[in-house]
């Protein structure tokens, strides 16, 4: 709260190793270099759980945070106790439960520099004394960092509400129970992309296309998202053990306005409306501890269903032709063709798992701890793509020669009305072993091993039912992709208790990793790329240096090579390793988007007293990132260079945490920073990329009572 981290994105400026950034369609979620595309069909590479609930789903990353308790990062799969799609690593959120006492909370925050407000309210009370309630409330507006010079405003502009109820019920000693309702909106204009290089088309129109919060696009796009979610969490500490049964309800409704050439050229926007539904259970037994043997045993079941429908008024201009790059505009701009192209894509989908995790307490120092989870997974999908002449579709008048020229267009962008239907079943065992050595009373040193999953599943994107090695037919379906990770580490207390120190080095070797390579028009060519490595160390830790001044921080090192990317995407000008035909390039050796080699957080705080009643609170943090591409083509366009965003808090407030008001600062350098990178499309040459926010300052207030 104090660094006004306000969801996840926030977060990956201060967690090394982990980042998450909006793309064009969806938001991407990477851990140690390994993420999930564009593409609704794909599973998260991270798995992201909200008080035990699995959100598999990348609109619901986009979750504003709420009264949390805490915030847990898991790096590395995860697959014993949060199961598959956790491959890369698991986000833990925790939620305020109602309390034996009364408390309540409400915190607002207004922008200095741009419009930014902010109010979060809480309270939580007992009612009886088997029964308490607690309410959390978030609205939050902020106005975007882009200047849109054609619609004449700032974009993204983003308006957030959400409101959550707790009821906790204790009757018994052997029951406790809790009952979450929750249900947040998110409505958004503009999108984060903007030009940065010079096309066919943006050369003749004469629009900025510089990396300077500027962009010109002609759509006016938006983002609507509701989100809904109901969990029944039930414990039975008994003797034996404590039982658990969580049961939960979850899903959201999109709409979702893309303008996929990012230009003020009408190419081809992207109108899609999206649903999902998830139910999902999971019993647990867990045996009391300070045992020989202790143990975590239980079963999950999860069933969900995906609706993403999406309509393309799709419009081809000469400019996306390469022998007229140099024409003159007047040609460049002619329009080839225009056509109406829709997209119906559904799954479902069901998993069932056992898993099972004992722990052998050899002696005080040693232990070891073993685990396996069993998983079983059905999918059924559609993809249904269909194709009409543009206008004159519309009026009713179409030519057999508008007809034959639109027909032979689209196939030349490879697109072909079709209707693809498939199921699949797919089993896998997962194991992972843990030993764990106390050097000393205060040093815990350990090794592990895990197999790691991430389900298979279909292509929500293709546009044709080709069957050639990079047709939609081929690659509609796609495996698993797998994990062996190994990882050596130690947790350590230091200096009587006052510094604290963590130490991790990994080696993850991936087979079968899914990739999903934009096509240039409207789809994502996904398929299985081969194997890829990824290895480093990671250290974080804290220390108090005296009661009133803490240092803490963080570090990583990330080493990532495809062993083997045989088809890989090819950037526009690319020769060497370029296979046969053009179509793909030889990425064996080469890195991973979002992998920059080295990455770090520093911050020290100063809780000063300065009388019996009033404390000032200082926090200054510092976030480095080295060079990293941004494109999956490895694009040099893409790269980000090295880049440190710096953040401060000084606050005024009570000694007993009853008030605060605070002076708050977020990139204080103003750095302008690339999220995601891609080229034009239907547009010869030009690039674009995401832009992170700018420098903003905000005064925030806080009781407590």
């Amino acid at each position: 709260a104090d660094a006004g981290i306000g969801n996840l994105s926030d977060l990956s400026e201060y967690t090394p190793n982990f980042k998450m950034v909006e793309g064009g369609l969806i938001p991407n979620v990477y851990m140690r270099g390994v993420g999930s595309g564009s593409n609704q069909g794909f599973e998260l590479s991270v798995g992201i759980f909200a008080d035990g609930v699995h959100l598999g789903r990348p609109h619901q990353t986009r979750a504003a945070f709420m009264d949390l308790s805490r915030v847990e990062v898991l790096r590395g799969p995860q697959s014993i106790l949060f199961g598959k799609n956790a491959i890369a690593g698991a986000m833990s959120l925790v939620s305020g439960t109602p309390g034996d006492e009364f408390e309540a909370l409400v915190s607002g925050s207004t922008g200095l520099t741009k419009e930014r407000n902010e109010v979060n309210a809480m309270v939580s009370s007992p009612i009886t004394d088997v029964l308490g309630a607690r309410f959390a409330y978030k609205y939050k507006g902020e106005e975007g960092h882009q200047k849109n010079l054609l619609l004449d405003r700032l974009e993204p502009n983003v308006r957030e509400q959400a409101m959550r109820l707790t009821i906790g019920y204790d009757p018994v000693d052997w029951l406790e129970s809790s009952l979450k309702l929750e249900h947040a909106t998110r409505n958004q204009k503009g999108r984060q992309f903007e030009l940065t290089d010079v096309s066919a088309l943006t050369e003749c129109s004469g629009e900025d296309v510089e990396l300077n919060r500027r962009k010109s696009s002609d759509a006016p796009e938006q983002v609507e998202i509701e989100s809904w979610n109901a969990t029944l969490n039930l414990g039975m500490p008994l003797e034996i053990g404590t039982f658990n049964s969580v049961s939960s309800s979850t899903g959201y409704r999109s709409s979702d306005l893309f303008d996929a050439d990012s230009s003020s050229f009408n190419t081809i926007p992207l109108l899609g409306e999206e649903t999902y539904e998830q139910l999902s259970q999971e019993f647990r037994f867990t045996s009391p501890g300070g045992q020989f043997i202790d143990y975590i045993a239980g079963v999950f079941y999860q069933k969900s269903q995906l609706q993403f429908i999406e309509s393309s008024p799709l419009t081809v201009r000469n400019g996306a032709l390469p022998e007229l790059r140099n024409a003159d505009c007047s040609i460049r701009e002619q329009i080839l063709v225009e056509a109406d192209l829709a997209r119906d894509f559904k799954v479902d989908a069901a998993a069932v798992s056992a898993f099972t995790q004992l722990t052998f307490n050899w002696n005080k120092q040693w232990r070891t701890t073993v685990g396996l989870r069993y998983v079983n997974e059905t999918k059924d999908s559609t993809r249904t793509v269909t194709e009409a002449p543009g206008n004159c579709a519309v009026e009713g008048s179409c030519t057999p020669l508008e007809e034959a020229a639109t027909t032979a267009t689209l196939d030349a962008l490879n697109i072909r009305a079709h209707n693809l239907a498939s199921d699949r079943e797919v089993s896998v065992l997962l194991p992972s072993v843990n030993l764990q050595w106390d050097t000393a009373e205060d040093i815990m040193s350990y090794i592990t091993f895990t197999k790691g999953a991430k389900s298979g599943g279909y292509d929500a994107r293709g546009n044709n039912d080709n069957t050639d090695t990079f047709g939609g037919a081929t690659t509609y379906e796609y495996d698993d992709e797998n994990a062996d990770a190994w990882e050596l580490g130690a947790k350590m207390r230091l200096l009587e208790g006052s510094a604290e120190l963590n130490i991790a080095a990994y080696r993850v070797e991936y087979e079968s990793m899914q990739v999903s390579v934009f096509d240039g028009v409207s789809a994502f060519v996904v398929t299985n790329a081969g194997s890829a490595l990824t290895q480093g160390v990671e250290l974080d830790g804290r220390w108090l240096l005296t009661e009133w001044f803490m240092l803490s921080g963080s570090l990583a090192y990330l080493d990532f090579e495809w062993l083997e990317y045989g088809t890989g995407p090819c950037f526009p000008g690319r020769t060497d390793n370029v296979n046969e035909g053009g179509e793909s390039c030889d990425l064996s050796g080469d890195k991973n988007l979002q992998t920059p080699r080295w990455s770090g957080t520093v911050s020290g705080n100063l809780n000063l007293p300065i009388t019996d009643a009033l404390v000032v609170d200082t926090t200054l943090d510092a976030s480095y990132k080295a060079e990293h591409f941004t494109t999956g083509d490895l694009d040099p366009r893409g790269i980000q260079e090295s880049y440190t965003k710096y953040n401060a808090r000084v606050a005024l407030g009570a000694s007993d945490s009853s008030w605060n008001v605070a002076l708050v600062g977020k990139n204080l350098t103003d750095e302008l920073t690339r999220g995601i990178g891609a080229g034009r499309v239907l547009d010869e040459g030009g690039f674009r990329t995401t832009v992170e926010p700018e420098r903003i300052v905000y005064l925030e207030g806080r009781y407590r009572f």
